[in-house]
């Protein structure tokens, strides 16, 4: 067990965790990369998943370089079909009110730190309708280092006004609980099923199956 005591803020990941995205990103990402002749099966994206998007293409190109489209236009592309699915299909994953609702309760300073752009952020907190609950929500693209590096957390907890160490972090992917743990803050990993026995998530502080658990 966890105990709040000490937590004066909690921030959130986004993508997996506040909204049901990595299906959207696994449809964006096949029609993309099919655009340069690279079919991607959905155990293809999963490799991926939780990568910062410039890392995704340079993963791709390094296994099967293709021609006729540069990795940032592929990136527009990407951007730009994930606007359109997550305003068309997008939902909250299991117990995103509530939780938001029980930190907020709590008088808690409440964060958002994604790998994803700013652009994006906004688009899901609107869609979702939870933008009232976050004191700051950020882009790791907007910092040195995106993920697994700590620098959105730390920018995060700065806004917050919250020492790292008495913030809590919930995330759901390996580079996420990475980063996390390496600013210094408590870190629940909350991993999708294909990939919640990763040993990788060993060093979070503790890892549930969903949200729901946590308020529980």
């Amino acid at each position: 067990m966890i105990s709040l005591e000490k937590i004066q803020g909690v921030i959130f990941d986004m993508d997996g965790l506040l909204v049901d995205s990595e299906p959207l990103w696994h449809i964006a990402e096949k029609e993309v990369f099919s655009s340069v002749g690279i079919n991607l099966s959905t155990e293809d994206c999963l490799k991926t998943t939780g990568m910062p998007t410039g890392v995704v293409f340079d993963y791709w190109y390094e296994i099967s370089p293709w021609t006729g489209k540069t990795k940032k236009e592929l990136e527009t592309m990407l951007f730009e079909k994930m606007v359109l699915l997550i305003k068309q299909k997008a939902k909250p994953m299991p117990g995103v009110l509530e939780t938001l609702e029980y930190f907020k309760k709590r008088g808690l300073k409440i964060g958002l730190a994604s790998a994803s752009p700013l652009m994006l952020i906004e688009i899901v907190i609107e869609k979702l309708e939870i933008k009232s609950y976050f004191d700051f929500y950020h882009s790791a693209t907007l910092e040195k280092n995106n993920k697994p590096h700590p620098d959105v957390y730390l920018t995060v907890a700065k806004k917050l006004n919250c020492p790292i160490e008495n913030c809590l972090i919930l995330e759901d992917s390996v580079n996420g609980v990475k980063g996390a743990k390496a600013s210094g803050a408590t870190v629940i990993a909350v991993p999708e099923a294909h990939f919640f026995e990763f040993d990788e998530y060993k060093i979070a502080d503790h890892k549930i199956k969903s949200l729901l658990e946590l308020i529980s």
